[in-house]
């Protein structure tokens, strides 16, 4: 991970630790490993200077959303039945977002969901779901890495990987 990935990821850690969400659960006893970890973090422009940055953190309970450079700090809470990495993610890879940093565990649950949803008219955001696969490919992401870091046991995705569209949406300047 580069400097300004590792430094952006150390800020959103500590903006976490001031949300809202994160406080009231260390008041209600919660300890810190049982607390939300920061899963992902997206960011649109610069990372050495974003425009925007969203970063998600889960727990056994739920999922966080926050925008760690938002004065004060949004937050919302999602729970299983509003959280999809189609809009969660997908979607705001379509929109200009960039994915910056993704657990393993995050990565075996996009697996799982593209892996449930992929020929279907489940996953609607197809070409933030082609740009993700395009990181996992840079990233080296792959079914055996997860396997091994986490216990995935799915189909391996990137069989639908469509690397000409990621060319065509760079060639018309939609892509980052």
């Amino acid at each position: 991970m580069d400097i300004y990935k590792k430094r952006l990821l150390e800020f959103a850690e500590r903006t976490l630790k001031q949300t809202k969400n994160y406080q009231n659960n260390r008041e209600m006893g919660m300890s810190e490993d049982e607390n939300y970890k920061v899963s992902y973090l997206l960011c649109k422009g610069s990372v050495k200077a974003p425009e925007s940055v969203l970063a998600y953190a889960v727990n056994e309970e739920s999922v966080l959303l926050f925008h760690p450079l938002d004065e004060p700090i949004f937050e919302n809470v999602l729970n299983d039945m509003l959280f999809y990495f189609d809009y969660d993610l997908f979607q705001y890879l379509e929109g200009g977002y960039d994915l910056t940093f993704m657990t393993s565990d995050a990565h075996s649950g996009v697996w799982y969901e593209i892996s449930q949803g992929h020929g279907t008219s489940e996953i609607a955001c197809v070409g933030g779901m082609q740009k993700y696969l395009h990181y996992c490919k840079t990233h080296n992401i792959t079914k055996e890495r997860l396997a091994r870091d986490v216990g995935y046991d799915g189909m391996d995705v990137m069989t639908l990987y469509d690397r000409s569209a990621v060319k065509e949406k760079r060639s018309l300047g939609l892509e980052r």
